[in-house]
């Protein structure tokens, strides 16, 4: 059994996105997109500080500096437990890396 997304592939949506320092931000995106991605081509700077400049993975899940807190979203599946592992004590969190825009969605870059 498969239940079917809550938007279909392409289906545009806004992801507002919250930085310390910097105006709030939307971004209009396409579900499937992926969110590292899409968040890196709008120049929201995932990588603050030289160690996360440098030593960031590149999109492979290792790293976990593209964690982004998610505030609210909509039709996004449950993180997975590979998530869990890497990420656990921020429990609201995603690695925008290993995520694709399943909705619209308000996050917070760290």
């Amino acid at each position: 059994y498969s239940e079917k997304p809550a938007f279909e592939g392409g289906t545009g949506v806004t992801i507002n996105v919250i930085q310390e320092g910097k105006p709030d931000m939307a971004i209009d995106a396409k579900v499937g997109d992926n969110l590292r991605k899409v968040l890196l081509e709008n120049k929201v700077e995932l990588y603050r500080g030289l160690k996360k400049k440098t030593m960031n993975c590149n999109g492979n899940g290792q790293c976990t500096f593209c964690a982004v807190d998610f505030v609210e979203s909509q039709g996004w599946s449950e993180r997975s437990e590979y998530e869990d592992g890497k990420i656990g004590k921020w429990p609201r969190a995603r690695l925008a890396c290993l995520n694709n825009i399943q909705g619209p969605a308000t996050i917070r870059v760290q």
